[in-house]
């Protein structure tokens, strides 16, 4: 009876008070939706996202996914390989090399949503969806130990900034941790769940809400300074510069706001829901939406330099900008290249998922084995949980999957 409840596109809507979305953009939403509440029943649901993250200046690239996180070298698609302090590879008790790979079985619910964080040289700091917050040992690849049990649901990537740590709680709230000992410092009381990372500029916090606002407090008391409200739920996090905040939001808008006085000066209209956050280049927003459409907003006015229908199907991910175009990938299972000047489509290759997580651009470097600057693109399909493009010709390099 749970299950089918929440596999209802009317629990959505009900839940977060939100218009109706137009079916083939706005049931992107149920996956998350399904894994979030199934802790309220029995039943679990794989997840079919992942989060990717660039480790050692762009030699790796770490992927968060279902019940592990794995280490996969960029330049061939390969697990990177475990090596002890002497550069040797680790071996097995068969005599074969380990791999980087976490895999967390403390727990029914055990998945990773969000990439992890990095709390030192050899600590990252992974948010499970079973409501813990993990240290994991970097060069042994080894869970130390829950740091914190908070209680909720964990999807968005915590924030590290000095003394604290920030964790948005999937059900409601935003918790300030102490950084020493993973204490709760304070928190944040909010109307429905935080479900995307924080923003800090100087000594504030702003963050979104599913219950409509936009919050900015004190980033060491939490006292509140202001809240927006920006007319939708938002799973998008601020982005800021000069002065304002830009936020899109399932208000089918992109927001301009004033970060000191909390005021929309300015919004952009988009045919359906905002998921993520706009990128910000050289004064532009490039947005995506959920019916496949892709934006670049002047920031000054909040007009649009041009709009493109990219997909058919719903645009998750923030859009990745390079010099000279702008890439999206689509729940349509396809990565499409854009000019940058004028949103043409100039290139679309096909992947074996859906592509629900942010891209990644690997360039050639002195720490990188790459050759080429790469695309990396993560799907929802086991067999195909990374791929890696060239940036200018759109050239499949290699895959990953398990």
């Amino acid at each position: 009876m749970v299950t089918t409840l929440y596999r209802s596109e009317e629990f959505l809507l009900k839940r977060f008070h939100i218009g109706t979305p137009r079916r083939s953009s706005g049931v992107v939403l149920l996956g998350l939706v399904l894994l979030l509440v199934s802790a309220c029943g029995p039943t679990h649901l794989d997840p079919r996202w992942s989060s990717i993250m660039s480790m050692d200046g762009g030699d790796s690239v770490l992927l968060a996914f279902g019940d592990r996180l794995s280490l996969i070298d960029t330049d061939d698609g390969t697990p990177v390989e475990l090596v002890d302090a002497e550069g040797d590879v680790r071996l097995d008790d068969q005599g074969n090399p380990r791999v980087w790979e976490v895999i967390n079985t403390t727990g029914g619910q055990t998945r990773f949503y969000a990439a992890p964080v990095i709390l030192d040289e050899n600590t990252l700091l992974a948010a499970s969806y079973d409501m813990r917050l993990l240290e994991v040992d970097f060069p042994v690849a080894r869970v130390d130990g829950a740091s914190a049990a908070l209680g909720q649901n964990i999807v968005a990537s915590p924030l590290v900034d000095g003394d604290f740590i920030y964790v948005g709680l999937s059900d409601r709230d935003l918790v300030a941790l102490n950084a020493d000992d993973m204490t709760e410092a304070w928190r944040v009381p909010t109307g429905h769940g935080v479900w995307a990372e924080p923003t800090i500029v100087e000594d504030t916090l702003y963050f979104t809400s599913m219950d409509h606002f936009l919050y900015a407090v004190d980033k060491t008391s939490g006292e509140e300074i202001w809240r927006t409200n920006l007319q939708g739920a938002s799973t998008a996090r601020p982005v800021y510069e000069d002065g304002y905040l830009y936020v899109g939001s399932f208000a089918k808008k992109v927001h301009k706001i004033d970060a000191e006085s909390g005021e929309i000066v300015a919004e952009f209209p988009t045919s359906e829901w905002v998921w993520n956050a706009p990128a910000l280049v050289d004064g532009t927003l490039y947005v995506g939406d959920l019916s496949g459409m892709v934006y670049a907003v002047n920031a000054d006015d909040m007009t649009a330099d041009w709009q493109t229908k990219a997909a058919t199907r719903a645009i998750a991910p923030t859009p990745l900008v390079t010099e000279n175009v702008v890439v999206v990938g689509s729940r349509d299972q396809n990565v499409y290249w854009l000019n940058r000047d004028s949103g043409e489509v100039v290139n679309q290759k096909a992947v074996a998922g859906e592509v629900l997580a942010n891209l990644l651009l690997v360039e050639p470097s002195e720490q990188s084995d790459v050759q080429e600057s790469l695309v990396i693109v993560s799907t929802s399909a086991p067999q195909e949980l990374l791929v890696a493009f060239t940036l200018e010709r759109g050239q499949r390099v290699w895959a990953y999957g398990r």
